[in-house]
């Protein structure tokens, strides 16, 4: 097929309080496991099927086709098929996605994004600063029974391309794990559950392949279809695995947003610029010896003196990003822009958005 130029659908079936606030009012909640603990189970059915009826509709699918994108990746939750604990099952949702989806020309990329236990302590995971996942074998084999439940329900559907077996996990051992790690992690997503907290355990690369290989034999029992695996932020590592998986294909996500922290004295379009373009050399040297998607990026930076640029400069600056996340993937099958809609405000809002980006100018393809 030609290459994926998609988008994310976010904060649907996977919350994130940062992309709709208001789904959170009357909580202390900052993740979806406590917005539901909060509520109760009805309160938060009754609310959960507000936002998932009325923030992704069929029209949505209709505009992402016609805006030029070709697929979208949809992150969805472990209890996606049953109601467990809190939890608040939502497969129907994701019926309808793969009947919207067929109609309009779309692919889908299914992203499992949570796993019992939690297992990198971000807000996307469901659970902030808990990292239980691989202490209790349990929850393992209960993350690759409900991979092989999608891949049974899905697995011969036209419009599925791939099942990603789990979002950005973060191992222990690797370069990456030393600052990507559960124990940094609990500074900034701070968990409500002290006593849960110290049961929290970073796992390392080789109980992750364990888990991928897991993972890619369910799957494999019903689809031939793409199996994707993220790739715990280290891209370099993973061509041997990758290559003597058929149909496998590795995810790698780009933001700006550690640079920005971590790297740059100046920031700017021309320093984003070249630093993109180093970016690339990586990735496109990547994708070159194994199938590689981004599964997550956007134009999304801190530039300085933002919040008083023209809308010249504004074009100016994310249209460069945009336009350089682009070349710094070219050899890739494609990617997913995060995401395709925030019902937010502010700075990062609009370029978070596909739809608003698209619209403005920002995002060619």
């Amino acid at each position: 097929m030609e290459k994926l130029r998609g988008v994310n659908l976010g904060n649907w079936l996977v919350l994130e309080k940062w992309m709709s606030e208001a789904l959170f009012s009357g909580t202390r909640a900052m993740d979806e496991t406590y917005l539901c603990l909060e509520l109760g189970h009805e309160r938060a059915a009754e609310r959960l099927k507000v936002h998932r009826d009325e923030f992704i509709t069929e029209r949505d699918f209709e505009d992402i086709a016609a805006k030029g994108f070709n697929a979208v990746r949809i992150p969805v939750p472990f209890f996606l098929f049953e109601d467990m604990g809190p939890y608040i099952h939502c497969y129907e949702y994701l019926d309808r996605a793969f009947d919207w989806a067929e109609k309009f020309g779309l692919k889908i990329l299914v992203d499992l994004h949570t796993a019992p236990g939690g297992h990198n302590g971000t807000d996307n995971s469901g659970i902030c600063g808990i990292c239980t996942w691989s202490t209790r074998p349990r929850y393992v084999e209960l993350t690759v029974e409900v991979l092989e439940k999608i891949a049974q329900r899905y697995g011969r559907r036209e419009a599925l391309w791939g099942i990603g077996v789990l979002n950005e996990p973060m191992c222990s051992d690797t370069k990456a794990g030393e600052t990507l790690n559960i124990h940094n992690f609990v500074q900034f997503y701070i968990p409500v559950d002290k006593e849960l907290a110290k049961n929290n355990e970073n796992y390392t690369l080789e109980f992750l392949k364990r888990f991928y290989l897991d993972a890619y034999a369910a799957i494999r029992r019903h689809t031939d279809k793409t199996v994707v695996f993220a790739d715990a932020f280290e891209l370099d590592i993973w061509d041997d695995f990758i290559n003597a998986l058929p149909g496998a294909v590795l995810d790698t996500h780009n933001y700006l947003m550690t640079p920005d922290m971590t790297m740059f004295r100046e920031r700017n379009a021309e320093v984003y610029s070249e630093y993109l373009k180093k970016l690339g050399q990586r990735v496109n040297a990547a994708a070159k010896r194994v199938p590689l998607i981004v599964g997550e990026w956007n134009a999304q930076n801190q530039a300085d003196g933002l919040a008083s640029m023209t809308k010249a400069e504004k074009d100016h600056l994310y249209t460069t990003v945009a336009d350089g996340f682009q070349e710094s993937m070219k050899d890739a099958m494609g990617w997913f822009y995060w995401t395709w809609k925030v019902i937010a405000d502010g700075l990062d809002a609009q370029v978070d958005d596909a739809g608003r980006c698209v619209n403005q100018g920002w995002l060619r393809f």
